[in-house]
């Protein structure tokens, strides 16, 4: 795993077990964290908005 610049691996450890996310949600986050301007309420952000899109898809189901 690469080192983050700007969220450490606790902060993101934290981050993706507060939010029960898919494998591919999970990879989104972690790509985010990666980028050098990424910020834990950007990264908090990212996560509810694809909890939001995930459960608009499974309720159209």
């Amino acid at each position: 795993m690469n080192s983050f610049n700007s969220i450490n691996s606790i902060a993101l450890g934290k981050l993706l077990k507060r939010y029960k996310l898919t494998s591919k949600g999970r990879q989104e986050i972690i790509k985010a964290a990666q980028k050098r301007y990424s910020t834990c309420y950007g990264l908090n952000r990212l996560a509810r908005k694809i909890l939001f899109k995930n459960s608009n898809i499974n309720k159209n189901k």
